[in-house]
């Protein structure tokens, strides 16, 4: 008896535990495909945001840095702007403005995959949105070659990935809703 008393104490605690992940994703839980396309894309979008934020509190917090690692953070900009072109000035209000907007984008971006989660169809011009802005301010903002040498190849093939797979997962899920079923390779049309 008081063993059952413990499990549904547990399961009421468990339960009080994971409210906010109820409200966001749901009482359901999607299909494999979508799981595995949400959390490749969690772990993707997590992993920009947490770079623009490192970004962001590195240039914000730049004297501090300098003060306690020796690290010239403020040259380092300042050479790194020549480069592309800018004055010093310019390219760290830049580089502010691109991190502020980057740590946006990709919160959208995030909550945008929630609803993925819930195989809602509006993720998708969302997260499409979020995408874009992300791109047009490395590619427009800061210039061609800044996003040519200073965006790594893995950030551009990250942003691919991201890109292929959402929009296939909204192909499907659009197809899904139909009522159409899915025909790989031609099995399954008869």
């Amino acid at each position: 008896m008081a063993r059952t008393q413990t499990s549904s104490g547990q399961r009421a605690k468990h339960g009080q535990e994971n409210w906010l992940l109820r409200i966001l994703l749901g009482e359901n839980e999607p299909d494999a495909y979508t799981k595995i396309t949400f959390y490749i894309l969690v772990t993707l979008a997590l992993l920009f945001l947490v770079w623009n934020t490192v970004g962001y509190v590195a240039l914000t917090f730049q004297q501090l840095i300098h003060v306690h690692r020796h690290v010239a953070i403020d040259t380092i900009f300042a050479e790194r702007g020549a480069k592309l072109g800018f004055s010093a000035e310019e390219f760290t209000s830049r580089l502010t403005t691109l991190f502020v907007i980057s740590i946006l984008c990709w919160l959208v971006v995030l909550c945008s995959l929630a609803l993925l989660w819930r195989k809602k169809t509006i993720y998708f011009p969302l997260l499409i949105a979020g995408v874009f802005i992300y791109l047009g301010m490395l590619f427009f903002y800061l210039g061609y070659d800044y996003f040519r040498t200073d965006t790594s190849v893995f950030d551009k093939l990250a942003l691919l990935f991201v890109l292929v797979m959402s929009t296939l997962h909204y192909f499907i899920l659009k197809k899904e809703q139909s009522g159409e079923g899915l025909s790989f390779f031609g099995e399954g049309d008869e």
